[in-house]
């Protein structure tokens, strides 16, 4: 690991968002938008059309044309959207056909993308974002990062985004120095500081043993506390790094942090990409991104900025 400052990382310089149209896919499009330009690079925007429904429109409507149609319509809906000129921000569209998640894998693969931006769908009560199935998939397999975009009804200054500080919540296993200096490198390509979180998952007990319990959970914070403080470090080779362990609902209390700090972006590992919606649903990236109110750039372990 370094000892004096990091080399300068270029950053994400080949942003991919997937589109299909919705006010949804506007917003992540926004923000693949500002990754894009602020690492100087490009941004393609991409729509898959379903091989059925493109046979069905074509048949009803005697016409062979509805790719190229929907291609008309992509460069228009990015247009309406972006800021940016094409020409600044080095901007393309490209339509294809087949599962969008198997197109965007594809894309991601072939073309060789540094990142993917997309947005999460199904809103459901007044603090749950179920993820889509199409981001889902994604993230069970990719092999690149993936900043996903919740729903948000308020306005996002997109200039100053993400702020001063990044909240990386961490699992205290083999794994977290390696997770917790990305999340430094990637904290420090964004200019800002860091706030490590660790939730010490909470234990339901009866109330005759309430007591005793509430010792016990004061130790296994404090000993939790150890543990972080010794990631911080790790990351303060970086950039400024606070640690900090709660206990509780681990996705209440993550929420909780990033609403109490004004967290605009989250940065999380996927440990493992086949199991990670199925066996290992109480993981800590699974109750990031399925309750997160703000971005959550999540990246496959074996990834790191180079």
């Amino acid at each position: 690991m370094p000892s004096s400052k990091p080399k300068p990382w270029a950053g994400f310089r080949s942003v991919l968002c997937p589109v299909d149209f919705s006010e949804q896919s506007r917003q992540a499009l926004r923000y693949a938008e500002a990754m894009a330009g602020r690492s100087g690079g490009s941004l393609t925007a991409t729509y898959a059309n379903d091989p059925l429904l493109l046979a069905a429109a074509a048949a009803a409507l005697h016409d062979r044309r509805v790719a190229k149609q929907s291609l008309k319509e992509l460069e228009a809906f990015v247009d309406e959207t972006l800021t940016t000129s094409r020409k600044r921000l080095r901007l393309a569209c490209r339509v294809s056909i087949g599962t969008p998640s198997d197109q965007i894998l594809k894309a991601a693969a072939s073309r060789r993308f540094d990142l993917i931006v997309m947005g999460t769908h199904g809103l459901t009560g007044a603090d749950r974002l179920l993820l889509g199935s199409t981001t889902m998939s994604v993230l069970q397999r990719t092999s690149v990062p993936v900043l996903a975009v919740p729903r948000r009804d308020e306005a996002v200054m997109l200039e100053s985004w993400p702020g001063n500080r990044i909240l990386a919540p961490v699992e205290l296993d083999e794994a977290s120095p390696r997770e917790v200096e990305t999340a430094a490198r990637l904290a420090h390509w964004f200019g800002a500081s860091l706030l490590a979180l660790h939730v010490v998952a909470g234990i339901t007990a009866p109330k005759w043993l309430r007591g005793d319990l509430g010792a016990h959970d004061r130790i296994r914070i404090a000993r939790a506390q150890r543990r972080v403080d010794a990631l911080a470090v790790i990351a303060g080779r970086y950039v400024p790094t606070d640690a900090r362990v709660t206990c509780g609902a681990i996705a209440d209390e993550i929420a909780a942090v990033a609403a109490a700090e004004g967290i605009e972006l989250l940065v999380t590992a996927l440990r493992d990409r086949r199991g990670w919606f199925g066996a290992k649903r109480g993981s800590v990236p699974y109750h990031v991104l399925s309750h997160a109110i703000a971005p959550v750039l999540a990246y496959p372990l074996p990834w790191r900025p180079r």
